[in-house]
């Protein structure tokens, strides 16, 4: 087989294996369907959420151990579980990420490098269980008045078959990511990528000659997962890539977590990136059968270039936020189901982002007060935390 014809050959497979392929597919298969407006879905609705589950198992799937011979899925799908769920008030089951996570290199899939939060597939990772299972999960749960609760990761992708579609430049997939190719004549500017990786982290330095060059929005307000030689930036260059057209491209992305987790630009015409995480929910809603979801770290979602000079790029709190996350609260309330968020910002941003988007959130504010209370057997913090988010 030729070069040529092997290269092709990947990238079918690449875009066979790709959510924003599988995006296209569910929203062929739901779009105009019967029952699309029957709820309403502009505001934020608790009080429906909590009459609807009120009382929820929580299950991280890789801290789970079950019975020999039987997954995760199985487990959380098991009648007797459900029989005495009911009998003791619950009501919900949060399965925690279950779908294919971590990367892809060459034709091998690498592993998750953060819990099965980089995402890179619809398709329930094996390690878990089935499709199959999920759905009779729902089936047993609504059976025992309960509900399943899945998760979408609004703000990255795992380095799966999309990033690599991406790198290579094919079709719409550079749409998914905050990341510009960068010329050839200024390569200069970035990083050698060390063997064995496919990309390297930028340090201050080459962010901002980057910046300086106008092809990156440069420093941020905050480096999360900050390690010194490691994560220095929020920006990664990738190694030569060579696409289907035969031209050789070096990219820079975008990463508010780690490196094998590109962030999602919802502000790209080709609106690749809204089209992979709304397909993405409603094959968990309408495919799968789940009735709510999580909106995983749903702060990070809008990025602007600050108007202050040496001042660092707005990304938290961003009006884009509040606007992606009021559509994708937005439609799965008009889906009959709700969803919750995990914003770990200030207490501010959490009150703007929840006017229009989710419909619960996690309680960041006063968790600690609780440990604080019980711990010392004063109540006094808590009592200022509980006001403080009233």
């Amino acid at each position: 087989m030729s070069e040529s014809a092997s290269q092709h050959g990947y990238v079918s497979w690449l875009q066979q294996e790709s959510m924003l392929a599988s995006a296209g597919a569910v929203a062929a298969e739901f779009s105009g369907s019967r029952g699309t407006w029957q709820n309403p879905y502009a505001n934020p609705n608790p009080r429906a959420a909590i009459e609807k589950a009120s009382v929820w198992f929580t299950a991280y799937p890789i801290s789970m151990i079950t019975k020999p011979g039987q997954s995760f899925l199985g487990t959380l799908g098991d009648e007797g579980l459900w029989r005495l769920f009911e009998a003791i008030g619950i009501n919900a089951v949060h399965t925690g990420p279950v779908k294919l996570a971590g990367g892809v290199s060459g034709w091998e899939l690498t592993p998750s490098v953060d819990g099965h939060f980089d995402r890179i597939s619809t398709q329930i990772d094996d390690a878990f269980g089935t499709e199959d299972e999920f759905r009779r999960m729902c089936r047993v749960a609504a059976a025992h008045n309960g509900i399943i609760i899945d998760d979408i990761v609004p703000g990255h992708t795992g380095k799966g078959a999309d990033f690599r579609l991406a790198e290579m430049k094919v079709g719409d997939y550079p749409g998914i990511y905050h990341m510009v190719e960068i010329l050839p004549e200024d390569w200069h500017l970035l990083p050698p990528v060390p063997q064995g990786l496919d990309s390297v982290n930028l340090d201050a330095h080459a962010e901002e000659q980057l910046e300086k060059a106008g092809y990156i929005i440069g420093r941020m307000q905050r480096v999360l997962f900050h390690e010194p030689g490691i994560k220095d930036t929020n920006w990664s260059a990738t190694a030569p890539v060579t696409g289907l057209d035969g031209v050789e491209r070096r990219w820079v992305y975008l990463h508010y977590f780690k490196d094998g987790q590109p962030s999602i630009n919802w502000l790209d015409p080709t609106s690749a990136g809204m089209r992979l995480v709304m397909g993405d929910a409603m094959h968990s809603l309408r495919a799968l059968g789940a009735r709510a979801l999580r909106l995983d770290a749903n702060g990070f979602l809008g990025v602007e270039k600050s108007a202050e000079g040496g001042a660092p790029a707005w990304s938290e709190g961003h009006p884009l936020s509040e606007a992606v996350n009021q559509m994708i609260a937005s439609m799965v309330r008009r889906d009959g189901g709700f969803t919750f968020q995990e914003l770990n910002l200030a207490i501010d941003d959490i009150k703007n982002t929840a006017v229009r988007g989710a419909d619960l959130s996690y309680d960041f504010v006063n968790r600690p007060a609780y440990h604080h209370a019980l711990a010392t057997a004063d109540t006094e913090f808590l009592r200022l935390t509980l006001n403080l988010a009233l």
